[in-house]
């Protein structure tokens, strides 16, 4: 055996590396040092000792001060040895404890202290798994140096919670650092929301807690749609704001008559939630009905008519089946009602007929509902009158003149605009060619005590023919006598 060689070494570390070209399956080696002599029974076998990929044989924790220097390996490896010590990879940046809200991006450090000769390979797991960087929706990233192997998560989910470690691994050592990240944001979907009592216009609710999502729930809202709604609306309950530890609610102002859905969200100091899974339908119960029609009216008709008309209540508004209409109605000044029943819910107009209704006389009327728990209120009392006659006279004075080569000007005197049976509403002038026949006439319509018009768009140096005729709400009345005018003869144009 040869005298073992040793000189000081460098930086007192903890392992080394060694290169053997004899490739043996359990080589047995010896070691001298210049205190001690030691024996590795095998590379493989001996806890401080294992051969890597390349044929090199590290050997770990051994004593900086004692074992530094030169070795010779004999029986197997007969070759000149010497021991390099390292400098220990270290983490630098301390294990933690983040709390971050929903929608943050952060930073997990992980800043190495490690010898400049070794290289360093980063792994990050996320609760024991590997992170796949740019297969988790771009929300991982690595941020870090060379010597740092920091990674940034962008728009961090309530998914991303949990613990966080840094591997660090070198030829001859490895570390590894962990973080827990909590995260917290709005709280989860409430559980169990359910209907428990169901009235004309109330409903009670209760409900269970979802996950707070490290953030107290402070309050809850609740929510209701129906087939007549445009999605969910935000409902009244008797107490106007439910704090975070109330499970239960009466919600007011709803319909009778009407299937109802509810869910619940909760509120924390992060935001509100999603909402828990409906609740069943379930339908209010019915009672008399409270809406009366809307926009009551009326008039005009044929002669001897009386006409009312209302705008309809819609469905969810009806409060229970077997909904109809009480149509009253009374010569105004008179004291008794004539009442008549509208059985369809969409019906909009009542016309009563009878000879004895003089023409164009005031009515009173007012229009109610029904349904099967009884009557409901009835609309306001307004005036309207019944069916008038058409106008029974033609204007008279009826005047036309050219103006241009396609206009001409028509002049007439008015009807009187109003007696006891018919008013005049306007005018239907009525214009032809002399080429053309009367019934192919065009018509101008004017509105109100209007006297004139002007026609255009005629024909230079032709002849039109001109009648008139006023018109009201039953009808037209009879023409005027028929004037003719001949329109003027077109310029030339300069050349």
């Amino acid at each position: 055996m040869q005298n073992p060689q040793r000189t000081d070494g460098t930086n007192s570390l903890h392992s080394t590396t060694a290169e053997c070209d004899i490739q043996l399956r359990q080589p047995k080696i010896m070691l001298m040092g210049t205190t001690e002599r030691m024996k590795l029974s095998s590379f493989f076998l001996h806890k401080r000792s294992q051969i890597t990929d390349d044929n090199e044989a590290v050997i770990k924790e051994l004593e900086a001060e004692k074992e530094k220097g030169h070795y010779i390996i004999n029986d197997v490896c007969p070759v000149n040895l010497c021991l390099l010590f390292t400098e220990a990879t270290t983490i630098t940046s301390p294990a933690g404890h983040l709390d971050v809200t929903v929608g943050e991006s952060i930073v997990l450090p992980c800043q190495v202290s490690h010898d400049p000769t070794l290289d360093l390979k980063f792994t990050w797991f996320f609760n024991e798994q590997v992170i796949q960087f740019g297969s988790h929706g771009a929300y991982f990233e690595k941020v870090g140096g060379r010597s740092a192997g920091d990674i940034m998560i962008r728009n961090i989910q309530l998914s991303h919670a949990g613990k966080y470690t840094c591997a660090v691994q070198t030829k001859v050592d490895s570390v590894s650092i962990a973080t827990d990240v909590v995260v917290r944001g709005p709280p989860g979907p409430p559980l169990d929301c359910q209907v428990t009592e169901m009235a004309e216009t109330t409903a009670s609710l209760s409900w269970k807690p979802g996950l707070d999502n490290h953030s107290p729930i402070f309050s809850y809202i609740i929510q209701a749609r129906t087939p007549f709604s445009l999605g969910w609306q935000t409902v009244t309950t008797v107490i106007e704001q439910l704090r975070g530890k109330q499970l239960s609610a009466t919600v007011t102002d709803l319909s009778p008559w009407v299937d109802y859905e509810f869910r619940v969200l909760a509120t924390n100091s992060v935001g509100t939630g999603e909402p828990s899974k409906p609740s069943k339908k379930t339908r209010t119960k019915e009672m008399l009905p409270r809406v009366t029609p809307a926009r009551v009216s009326g008039g005009g008709g044929g002669r001897s008519e009386l006409v009312i008309t209302w705008e309809p209540v819609p469905e969810e508004m009806q409060s229970g089946p077997g909904f109809g209409y009480v149509v009253a109605f009374r010569p105004l000044g008179a004291q008794g009602w004539m009442q008549a029943a509208v059985t369809s819910p969409d019906a909009s107009r009542y016309v009563f007929k009878n000879e004895s209704i003089p023409p164009f006389s005031p009515y009173e009327v007012k229009v109610g509902v029904y349904n099967n728990k009884g009557e409901g209120p009835f609309s306001p009392n307004i005036t309207i009158y019944s069916a008038e006659e058409e106008p029974s006279r033609a204007p008279v004075r009826l005047r036309a003149r050219s103006v241009s080569a396609s206009e001409v000007e028509v002049t007439w005197k008015p009807l009187a605009w109003s007696n006891s049976r018919r008013r005049i509403l306007g005018y239907e002038l009525l214009y032809w060619g002399e080429k053309e026949k009367q019934d192919a006439a065009s018509v101008v319509r004017t509105g109100g005590n209007k006297t004139s018009v002007l026609i255009r768009d005629l024909e230079g140096s032709s002849t039109y023919y001109i009648s008139l005729r006023a018109y009201n709400s039953a009808g037209v009345g009879p023409q005027s006598s028929v004037v003719n005018v001949t329109t003027k003869k077109p310029r030339k144009e300069s050349t």
